[in-house]
Parts: C-alpha cells; sequence; structure tokens
C-alpha cells in the first residue's frame, strides 16, 4: 500500500509542476502581449515626428517572447493563431512608407484586437488547469506584472489616435481599483520576501516614478513610462520563475 501511495505522489508531482510552469508562461503571455501593444502605440504613431527606436526593438521583442511562450506550452492554436497575426499585423506597419502612416492606428486597433483574443484564449486555458494558486509562491509576482503591464496598456492607449480607444480603454473606477491593488501587493510583496528586497524596491520605484503620470494621463503616448513600467513587469516575471 505504501509503495503504492509513493508511487502515485512521484505521478502527480511532475503533473502539478508542469500545470505551474504552464501558469506561469500564460501569466507571462498576458503581460507581454499589453506590453507589446503599449510599445507598438508609441512607436507606430503619425501624431509624432521622431518615433522612438527603443520602443520598436521592445515590440519586437515581446512579439518574440510571445512566440517562444506558445511553443513552451505546446503550441495550441487557440494561443497560436492570435500571436501569429499580431506577426503579421506587426510585419506591416514596420513596412508601411511614410506616406500610409495614417493607416497606423486601423492596424494598431486591429493588434490590440488580437490581444484581446490571445488573453481571452489564455484566462480559459489557465481556468482548465488543475493548479492551486495559493500553492505557487511565484503567482503574486505574475499577478502584479500583469498589473502594471496593463496599467501601462490603458495609459498609452488614451493618448493613442485610435477612434475607437473607448472598446479597449478600462473604466476610470477600474483603473484607480487597479493602482490602489499594486501598491497593496508592493506592500505584501515586500512583507512576505524581504530576501527579495532589492528587485522588489526597484520595481516599485520603477512604478512610482512613473505614476504621477498614469494618473494624470496626457495627449501623446510615452517612451519613458513604457521602458520603467516593461522592466518592472520583466523582472517580476524572472523573479517569479526563481521562486517555483
Amino acid at each position: 500500500m505504501m509503495r503504492k501511495l509513493l508511487l502515485l505522489l512521484c505521478l502527480l508531482s511532475p503533473l502539478t509542476w508542469g500545470n505551474e510552469q504552464d501558469a506561469r508562461s500564460l501569466g507571462e503571455l498576458s503581460s507581454h502581449s499589453r506590453l507589446l501593444c503599449a510599445s507598438a502605440m508609441v512607436y507606430f504613431n503619425p501624431q509624432e515626428r521622431e518615433s522612438a527606436r527603443c520602443a520598436l526593438s521592445a515590440t519586437f521583442y515581446h512579439l518574440n517572447t510571445l512566440s517562444r511562450l506558445v511553443v513552451q506550452l505546446g503550441n495550441p492554436e487557440a494561443l497560436q493563431s492570435p500571436v501569429q497575426t499580431m506577426e503579421r499585423l506587426f510585419k506591416t506597419l514596420d513596412g508601411l512608407p511614410h506616406d500610409q502612416a495614417p493607416r497606423s492606428p486601423e492596424l494598431v486597433g486591429q493588434l490590440l484586437e488580437q490581444e484581446r483574443r490571445l488573453e481571452q484564449a489564455a484566462q480559459t486555458l489557465s481556468a482548465g488547469m488543475k493548479q492551486d494558486p495559493a500553492g505557487d509562491p511565484g503567482a503574486p509576482f505574475n499577478a502584479q506584472s500583469q498589473a502594471l503591464a496593463s496599467l501601462l496598456l490603458d495609459y498609452q492607449l488614451r493618448a493613442y489616435p485610435l477612434p475607437n480607444k473607448l472598446d479597449f480603454a478600462l473604466p476610470e473606477a477600474q483603473a484607480s481599483r487597479l493602482d490602489a491593488d499594486i501598491e497593496q501587493r508592493f506592500d505584501q510583496l515586500l512583507a512576505d520576501h524581504p530576501d527579495h528586497a532589492d528587485v522588489l524596491g526597484k520595481a516599485r520605484t520603477n512604478y512610482r516614478f512613473v505614476r504621477a503620470q498614469l494618473q494624470q494621463g496626457g495627449d501623446r503616448t510615452h517612451g519613458g513610462a513604457e521602458f520603467y513600467l516593461s522592466r518592472a513587469v520583466v523582472d517580476l516575471d524572472e523573479l517569479a520563475v526563481t521562486l517555483s
């Protein structure tokens, strides 16, 4: 009887670990899809005379990260299809001649539609996993990275010349709650993980450095906010991996 019980535990442990790995990959997928759209709105903005080249590099990086994560997750069609469409949209945007720059908002709008499609597919797959979020020490870090990415995407969206931006923007009350949740979660993470205070403190400093800017909004997309929050998101996701 004991031997059968030990064998069962051995079989279950890799399954649980695999589910946690997949859950983290899905969390990263959501974060990077939001960061991709945020960076794209900074670079592919027809109202800006000079686009930040770093935003183009960031968009390309997030797109490659999405492709890698989909492979890690076994190439499910529900994830693969929107990512491949995002790749095609990016190539079209990057190849637009200067006189066709006014087409950028239309294509970015399609990019946002695919991001939403990808997010819905990731949520469906995550809901179908047999996992205990309370048992995954990396889950709060992934949740924080997704929250920061959501706030950045909303900020860039409000300043981007997209006619139907309200279809994608967060309601004002929801954005305020998200900001409060981020502050509260940073408090909890620092209390629970003092050994990682350096990484957490840096991520929080990055967020607070642009927090007032995010709350006030603006009439133009901003590469500075993209830089600081993207760095915080990536650091939190990397930390989640080391804890799991």
